[in-house]
């Protein structure tokens, strides 16, 4: 169950004081590297847990932690967060490499701003970091948020109170180059369309 090289949705450290909770494209595959071997809990089936939102872990996660003797005021909710462009930039790399060709997502035939076109049209559904860090009505309700940019804090963060050394990161699912420079207006309007996921990113230490 806790070989390395399998994802899981939620590290659960109760015990220890937190539970992660892992977005998509923001980091979270290298933490589970490290850190998996130490969880009290790991859970990664049905595939669908694979990237839990905060809200459904608390629908449905945390009251079976706490009928277990962990109360949701006893730990807290961490993730990693990441720049909404720079992550749109990473789902189209990702999505490009040639072992992908063929499957309906493909975007290796497609320029950066032609894969924006379709992401703000909503051609291509992708889920947001608001989405995934709120709740019904919008509150953030991740308890401690970290940039993706700040992998060495999380890293060092969770290693503490752990009560271990913190690891030496090495990069994991890494997309393959491509010209990713980005015109003008495709930033503004990836800007406006992702306008809550900055303003998430801007809230994260």
């Amino acid at each position: 169950m806790r070989a390395v090289g399998r994802m899981y949705a939620v590290m659960c450290f109760a015990d220890r004081g937190f539970v992660f909770l892992s977005m998509p494209k923001a980091g979270s595959t290298v933490l589970q590297k490290h850190f998996a071997r130490h969880a009290m809990i790991l859970f990664r089936q049905p595939p669908g847990m694979k990237h839990m939102s905060a809200a459904t872990y608390e629908a449905v996660l945390a009251p079976w932690l706490a009928r277990y003797g962990h109360s949701r005021d006893s730990y807290e909710t961490i993730c990693l967060v990441r720049h909404p462009l720079e992550r749109a930039v990473s789902w189209w790399k990702y999505r490009g490499r040639p072992e992908a060709q063929g499957r309906p997502n493909w975007t290796g035939d497609l320029t950066f701003a032609e894969f924006a076109d379709r992401l703000i049209s909503g051609e291509v559904p992708l889920g947001t970091s608001s989405n995934f860090v709120t709740d019904a009505d919008g509150k953030v309700i991740v308890d401690r948020m970290f940039r993706y940019e700040h992998l060495d804090a999380a890293t060092a963060w969770m290693a503490e109170r752990l009560g271990i050394a913190p690891p030496v990161l090495e990069p994991t699912n890494v997309s393959p180059a491509r010209d990713d420079e980005m015109d003008p207006a495709t930033r503004a309007r990836l800007e406006a369309h992702f306008a809550k996921d900055l303003t998430i990113y801007e809230k994260a230490g």
